[in-house]
């Protein structure tokens, strides 16, 4: 490993990887908020390559480490004072008090000079590879005015992810590492490197860059065959995610402050109502005391609710395991989480009040506080504590983090904060949305596909009905309703209930009928519509004969792992089937919105006026000045609805829309 501290060092540097067709890297970062690109600043870089491996310091304060300043204990200061001799037991034992004592940091470049002579290589056709490579694009991109680095980029995380996306919650660098590489990466020094030597940095972040390259070399011959046509749309994301986030989406700050107020003042008087109800005060966030209040009989004071055992979230994780075992339920096996409790919708007034109020409090703590800070209250088991939060917020803007690995069907999910999930009816759902708005001189340009799941259904299956519909201009719930005699609404629930196995509770509910007629209705759409279950059976069919692992595979050859198919217990073997054919539907849906981004991102590459700066779900909202909001807004449109693929039967079509704030295009 080489440490760079010298100019002809970097120069000689530059000369070696000018001739390399591909490079490693990664960044050590810090600040007040060292996780956000936007504010963070780079300390170190490292690079790698094959038998190579450099790393670059910026100003690292810490020398070598030379002892421990440890506190001084009451005796011992006594004993200071007195001239005597300390001793090991005069000193604090609390190694959190322990201050580390550096000598001094050898001289370093200075970042200016480090990302002028590293630029021809950052904004070269070589082959640029990190795991979350975007983080780290994103983060030395304020040393290029802002620029990102060019295309082709390699990352190792999202190579892991396409190739087995089973655990998307194991793929940080040391959860791959050991898998592929049988490596173990130990953590810590990257969480905080100022606080650590020069020597223990310099390894670390060698290492990493090391580590990654190996990964490359691991996982790159395996993104062959069908995985190759989706693994080149991820890496051309990338470069779209990055522009986005560094933007950022500006929000209406006193709008936010005035959201605040009236989410507390509905909170307090939701709050009311339930204590009402149940007719004593208790502490909404304990999940015992909802059990009890919830499942207890009317006799002892509960509401004597009983759970659809049939129904999985009914009961808690312990309750599952219980259930599976043929142990014995009690009530605090009950779960009263959100999903469990919609099962009682309508059906009592406490349980929707408590709905409420669950909604509401989501609302403040995920969508609100995020942006604003300040204190928020964490509740678990029934012990309440305040966590200080800091805004979100930069200089007016979010800078969400998109994760291109957040679902196992390709969806986009995003934090810091979620955008993913903001409502998007109801009324506090267009109050959200209201909250992003243009900046002076400026308009969105909000374009949502048009029922792009319903389309993928119908290109897929071939039935001639959606089909027709389609291709005439109208759409697959009006179909299901002229054909069936019900309403569009209706349609629109069965089309859901064979994407994503809703049964007929759930249509019941939503629809206002008895769960019998929910039934018929689904059998009815069964008779008018046997083309689109056989498509379904033919999927669940093909998914379960791959091999050695079942799989599914989406428009774009993503695949969905899922070994659960040929399991012997029904339940896990049923939920499996309904992820098959909802990863085929919503993951090619996923798949034709990235390519979409991609090719509404490339339109404004050179154009500083327009931004893309957010996609949620099927929908992309950019901002445009004024005077080009016309153009853009026909770009855009361009950009979904020229997606030509011979797999889709049925155009596609984009609603756009030119707004001052994001919940005016709904």
């Amino acid at each position: 490993m080489n440490i760079i501290t010298t100019k002809k060092q970097l120069e000689e540097l530059v000369k070696y990887y000018e001739k390399q067709n591909a490079f490693a890297f990664d960044v050590e970062t810090v600040g007040e908020n060292r996780v956000q690109p936007v504010v963070n600043d780079v300390l170190w870089i490292s690079l790698a390559t094959n038998g190579r491996v450099d790393v670059i310091p910026m100003g690292h304060p810490n020398g070598d480490f030379l002892h421990w300043d440890k506190e001084l204990l009451l005796s011992g200061q006594k004993k200071l004072a007195a001239g005597k001799e300390l001793k090991d037991t005069d000193y604090s034992k609390n190694q959190s008090k322990w201050k580390p004592v550096f000598g001094p940091a050898p001289e370093q470049l200075l970042p200016g000079e480090v990302f002028a002579a590293l630029k021809p290589l950052f904004f070269s056709d070589k082959l640029k590879i990190g795991h979350n490579v975007k983080f780290d694009l994103k983060s030395i991109a304020k040393y290029f005015r802002g620029k990102v680095p060019s295309k082709p980029f390699f990352d190792t995380l999202m190579a892991a992810f396409v190739i087995d996306n089973r655990n998307k919650n194991a793929l940080g660098l040391a959860d791959v590492s050991k898998k592929y590489l049988k490596i173990e990466v130990v953590k810590g020094v990257g969480a905080q490197v100022e606080v650590h030597s020069f020597k223990d940095v310099a390894h670390y972040s060698g290492f990493d860059a090391e580590v990654t390259w190996k990964l490359y070399e691991v996982l790159a011959p395996q993104l062959e065959g069908s995985l190759k046509r989706v693994w080149n749309l991820e890496m051309d994301v990338v470069a779209a995610l990055c522009d986005m986030e560094l933007t950022g989406a500006t929000l209406d700050v006193k709008g936010l402050e005035d959201l605040k107020k009236k989410l507390e003042e509905d909170i307090d008087a939701c709050k009311g109502k339930i204590w009402k109800l149940a007719g004593r005060p208790f502490s909404l966030n304990s999940v015992q005391e909802k059990q009890k209040l919830l499942f207890s009989p009317v006799s002892e004071g509960g509401r004597g609710l009983k759970p659809n055992l049939k129904i999985k979230v009914a009961l808690t994780e312990k309750g599952q395991r219980i259930l599976k075992e043929g142990g014995e339920l009690s009530m605090f096996h009950y779960s009263v989480s959100a999903e469990a409790l919609e099962f009682y919708s309508s059906k009592d007034e406490l349980v929707d009040a408590l709905i409420e109020y669950q909604d509401l409090n989501k609302l403040m703590t995920t969508y609100v506080m995020p942006y604003l800070g300040g204190d928020i209250v964490r509740t678990n088991a029934g012990k309440s504590r305040i966590v200080k939060k800091d805004s979100l917020l930069i200089n007016g803007k979010a800078h969400t983090n998109f994760k291109a690995h957040g679902a196992e069907t390709g969806r986009f999910s995003s934090t810091d904060p979620n955008l993913q999930n903001i409502p998007s009816g109801g009324d506090y759902g267009k109050l959200i949305r209201n909250l992003f708005i243009a900046p002076p001189g400026h308009k969105l340009v909000v374009a949502d596909y048009s029922q792009i799941e319903p389309r993928i259904i119908a290109s897929f299956s071939q039935d001639p009905i959606a089909l027709e519909y389609y291709n005439s201009g109208k759409d697959l719930y009006v179909a299901i309703g002229d054909v069936m005699g019900v309403e569009r609404k209706v349609g629109k629930m069965l089309v859901l209930a064979i994407s994503y196995g809703v049964g007929p509770e759930k249509i019941a509910r939503s629809i206002g009928c008895s769960e019998k007629e929910a039934r018929d209705l689904i059998d009815q759409f069964s008779e008018e519509f046997p083309d689109i279950l056989k498509y379904k059976s033919k999927v669940i069919r093909m998914a379960r004969q791959n091999s050695p692992i079942p799989y599914v595979e989406t428009i774009f050859g993503r695949r969905r792992y899922l070994p659960e198919l040929k399991s012997i217990e029904n339940g896990l073997k049923f939920r499996a089937e309904r992820q098959a054919f909802n990863t085929m539907i919503q993951g090619s849906a996923a798949d034709l919105m990235k390519l979409a981004l991609v090719r509404a991102h490339s339109c404004f590459v050179d154009e500083p006026n327009v931004n893309v700066v957010l996609t949620v779900h099927d929908e992309l909202v950019t901002v445009a000045r004024e005077d080009l909001a016309e153009e853009t807004a026909e770009a855009i449109r361009e950009s979904m609805e020229g997606v030509k693929l011979p797999e889709m039967k049925v155009p596609l079509i984009a609603d756009v829309k030119i707004v001052d704030r994001w919940g005016e295009a709904k």
